[in-house]
């Protein structure tokens, strides 16, 4: 197996959580082994398939330190032109990237919809990429650092602002 009772993982579709048991399940006459995943951010389990785990993409949470230097990188996603005028091509390009579930993906994203947002009012698809993209900063931030994710999530905004600061200097 991957990954033990007591580790803290990624799912990329639902976030952050710590794996609080590993259980069999009998589907349609065959059992399976299933990791119990407690999320870190919603008040919810998520039962990941043992056999499947790595092919959907879970992944150990990354160490914070790591994490808040991904965080602080200056904008390395630059939106193209052709996708600042065209919103589904954005949308989807952007959508694809917060469901890797890689940290430095979703911050990119998160860091231009977060430049975008000084210009001018995000959309509505681009507010719920950029909520869906900082909550999924915040709750493996909160679980690297041993934070509530209330905190996370502050120290998130906080390193948006100053980043965007930094940048238009």
């Amino acid at each position: 197996m991957l990954f033990q009772v007591g580790n803290k993982v990624v799912h990329p579709s639902y976030g952050a959580g710590t794996i609080v048991g590993i259980q069999e399940a009998s589907i349609e006459d065959a059992n399976h082994v299933y990791y119990v995943i407690e999320a870190v951010a919603k008040s919810m389990q998520l039962m990941v398939p043992v056999r499947r785990a790595r092919d959907l993409g879970l992944r150990r949470v990354g160490e914070a330190r790591r994490l808040r230097q991904l965080l602080r990188l200056p904008g390395s996603w630059v939106v193209p032109e052709d996708q600042m005028k065209n919103h589904n091509i954005r949308h989807k390009y952007m959508q694809e990237r917060i469901k890797s579930g890689r940290f430095s993906e979703v911050a990119d994203i998160v860091r231009a919809l977060s430049s975008m947002s000084s210009q001018r009012t995000l959309g509505k698809v681009d507010r719920e990429i950029f909520n869906r993209g900082k909550d999924l900063l915040a709750g493996e931030l909160a679980l690297a650092a041993g934070l509530e994710v209330r905190l996370a999530m502050q120290e998130v905004e906080e390193t948006l602002v100053a980043t965007l600061e930094t940048e238009q200097g």
